[in-house]
């Protein structure tokens, strides 16, 4: 029987080869400010980095998606040219709606990364580039889905 108190708890994992995670908390910001599609694609690169089960990644995909239906529908419902405000509501919320569902399917993997010391990647340069270039394309299909 072993009493030894100071044996680690939770194992190594092979995490050295893969590149570090974001923080998931940190996905709100593209998420609000590039809407349900940037925040879709980040959370699924970084669920990748957390090697994450294929269902877990499909469902954050599927709410990915659904989010981004429900933007359009109730994009189209409420557009008006004059005051295109709710519209960007609409993607902000939708965004954070996509942030809830990663964050609740990653923060377990990612905690135990943390505890086991592995570092985390900044999502400066990704997030940018995630709310300008798809954030941007998603814009431009509201726009276009507005106007037909």
């Amino acid at each position: 029987m072993s009493d030894d108190l100071f044996t680690p708890t939770i194992a190594p994992a092979a995490y050295e080869a893969r590149r570090p995670p974001w923080r998931p908390q940190s996905l709100i910001f593209p998420a609000v400010f590039g809407g349900p599609a940037a925040a879709t694609v980040l959370a699924l690169v970084n669920g990748h980095r957390l090697a994450l089960p294929r269902r877990t990644n499909l469902a954050v995909l599927g709410v990915g998606l659904a989010a981004l239906a429900a933007r359009l529908v109730v994009t189209l419902t409420i557009f008006d040219n004059a005051a295109d405000r709710p519209v960007r509501l609409v993607g902000a919320l939708s965004g954070a709606l996509v942030w809830l569902a990663a964050s609740a399917a990653q923060k377990r993997r990612f905690r135990a990364y943390e505890l086991r010391g592995g570092e985390t990647a900044s999502l400066w340069l990704p997030g940018i580039g995630a709310v300008l270039l798809i954030g941007f394309a998603e814009a431009l299909l509201v726009t276009l889905v507005a106007a037909a």
